[in-house]
């Protein structure tokens, strides 16, 4: 059995906060969100949520292995990016929602970040099409490279943190 923190936060209940300080904003049939104290936006309407299974899985693909389980995760993600929705449209415009997925070692339980695609977390992802149109600069050895502003993670405000995980909670019911 691998010590895995996201299986650890799994067993928690919504309104629990995690040893990071995110809080368990939605669980239900096999997954959970949590809604992260810190964010790499704007902190006074900017965040970021996790959407990760309770259950250990390294790779996206073995979503598929249980047909239930696999409908539950589209349930869970619509549910959060509805609720997403619904306070940016609270707070400001609506606008688009990113995320990003992650199976990067083979012990680690997979995990999906939901956030507001704007700002310097807005910018484009090496996997987008608009990433090749950034310029390309070279260093002294001839190596190409594009430049991107630096993203810095900062803590949400505490009565902003508690407010939008209230909202959260409250709408994912």
């Amino acid at each position: 059995m691998i010590d895995c923190i996201w299986c650890n936060e799994g067993n928690l209940n919504v309104g629990d906060k995690t040893w990071y300080g995110s809080k368990v904003i939605y669980k239900e049939n096999g997954w959970f969100a949590t809604l992260s104290p810190k964010t790499g936006g704007d902190p006074s309407i900017d965040f970021s949520i996790q959407l990760m299974p309770t259950k250990h899985l390294k790779y996206f693909s073995e979503i598929y292995e249980d047909k239930e389980f696999a409908k539950n995760y589209g349930i869970a993600f619509a549910k959060l990016t509805k609720a997403i929705s619904k306070i940016i449209g609270d707070e400001n415009d609506k606008i688009p929602i990113g995320t990003y997925g992650k199976c990067k070692h083979e012990n680690e339980h997979i995990h999906i970040k939901l956030f507001p695609y704007r700002g310097k977390v807005g910018q484009p992802f090496t996997v987008d099409s608009s990433f090749e149109k950034k310029e390309v600069h070279k260093d002294s050895l001839g190596n190409e490279f594009v430049k991107m502003d630096p993203i810095k993670k900062v803590n949400l405000p505490e009565d902003r943190f508690d407010k939008l995980s209230n909202n959260f909670i409250e709408l994912l019911k």
